[in-house]
């Protein structure tokens, strides 16, 4: 079979398709908060050493003193934002991604906590927090717990210290271990650990024993990633697993996690007793970001400071963020055509297990998704897709497929300038 690991589409365009944009304010597009769906997410840029498999926007090394500037920085963003929000512009939910948000002290994250409610109106109820073993400690989980944290993601990644090691994570199993306790006493609504398979060295059993450990916890979801080599990173030069493996290990944890009573969501997200309310379409909500690193969605206008890998590029950008002195123009980023926003509607919905809805479509796009995509059909014909009057939905071998199925919805724009982005 063709490698079926060629790109994880969690949004659409890619980063790596943004471009320099001129003219464009935000005083010109953010009325379309007023009564929408929108989402606030904060970046936090730092951690404690890069693994070695990442290609986000993240530093290392920073003293507390440049953490608090950069908090300032996001302050004054915030501030400026909150000056040309409209009237009904809620936030029903707020992430702290990064980098690794609890890094900060517990001082600055109140801090971040506080620019959400105070500068920018957050009033929602969900509230949503990504750490790691080796940040979570009990007097942190408390701060979280202070401020309305509704769900936790920990990346744990494997069980096994020699596999950690081969990705360059810094954290050991008896962190992984210590930190789950901490999160379960804490009881948080949901708690979601993250598991990497297709580790040089990891095997069948080591795999499924790492997934035994973290149910063991119970976590509400878990989520299971394919470990993606890019150009630029760590593990860029090292050995990897044939994709056939790697697919072999899917299946068996996809199969270990269902038996456990996780029902699945997406080729990555497995969920125990889903909320029905989670599982509608998406690709129209608004999110703004607020940091250096998180991308803003504003209808057909994407935006974000341009993308780096490296540490040096990555401090050019960030110290570029942190002088600026107008938050409201918008330099770069992607406008989507009529096109392109089908595009990103199927995308995102068919990769999911709500699938795409036939009768929302044609409301907004006037015209049949079929039709529009003829490749929709090629997948039903082919057992990767079911259709019925109302949705067309992937199948669990379409679902497992994904990496694979989804690239092929890219318009050529998109690739060509993927093509041309360089680390």
């Amino acid at each position: 079979m063709d490698n079926p690991y060629v790109q994880y589409m969690y949004s659409y365009p890619h980063k790596t398709a943004y471009g320099p944009l001129s003219g464009i304010r935000l005083e010109d597009y953010i009325q379309r908060l007023s009564g929408g769906q929108n989402s606030l997410y904060f970046h936090i840029p730092f951690c404690q050493s890069k693994c070695g498999y990442c290609n986000l926007f993240s530093v290392t090394g920073q003293s507390d003193e440049f953490m608090s500037a950069y908090v300032d920085a996001m302050e004054r963003q915030a501030e400026q934002l909150r000056t040309i929000l409209p009237k009904g512009a809620d936030f029903s939910d707020l992430t702290l991604g990064g980098g690794t948000p609890l890094l900060l002290s517990e001082k600055q994250l109140e801090r971040v906590f506080s620019i959400a409610r105070d500068r920018m109106g957050f009033e929602g109820k969900s509230v949503i927090v990504e750490t790691s073993p080796a940040q979570t400690t009990e007097e942190k989980a408390a701060l979280l717990k202070e401020n309305g944290v509704t769900r936790v993601s920990m990346g744990v990644q494997s069980f096994h210290d020699e596999e950690l090691r081969t990705l360059n994570r810094r954290h050991r199993v008896w962190q992984v271990h210590r930190a789950a306790r901490i999160l379960k006493k804490s009881k948080f609504p949901c708690i979601n650990l993250d598991l990497i398979y297709g580790i040089p060295g990891q095997t069948v059993e080591s795999l499924l024993d790492s997934a035994g450990q973290a149910a063991a916890y119970e976590p509400e979801e878990m989520f299971v990633y394919p470990l993606y080599i890019k150009n630029g990173t760590f593990l860029a030069q090292k050995m990897s697993i044939h994709p056939e493996t790697v697919y072999g290990m899917y299946q068996e944890l996809r199969d270990f996690l269902k038996e456990r009573g996780y029902k699945q969501l997406s080729m990555r997200r497995f969920v125990k007793d889903p909320d029905p309310l989670d599982q509608g379409s998406c690709g129209f909500g608004n999110t703004i970001s607020v940091g250096c690193g998180g991308r803003s969605y504003i209808g057909e206008l994407h935006f974000c400071t341009p993308f780096a890998l490296g540490q040096r590029s990555c401090m050019d950008i960030l110290q570029k963020y942190m002088q600026k002195k107008d938050f409201l123009e918008v330099t770069h980023g992607y406008l989507l055509s009529e096109e392109e926003m089908r595009r990103r509607y199927v995308i995102k919905n068919i990769l999911f297990c709500c699938g795409i809805d036939k009768e929302e479509y044609r409301c907004r796009f006037d015209s049949e998704p079929q039709k529009d995509y003829p490749l929709l059909t090629e997948w039903i014909r082919n057992g990767l897709a079911v259709a019925d009057s109302a949705k067309i939905c992937l199948t669990e071998k379409g679902i497992s497929l994904s990496d694979f199925l989804g690239p092929k919805l890219m318009s050529e724009a998109i690739r060509e300038k993927m093509r041309k982005w360089r680390y």
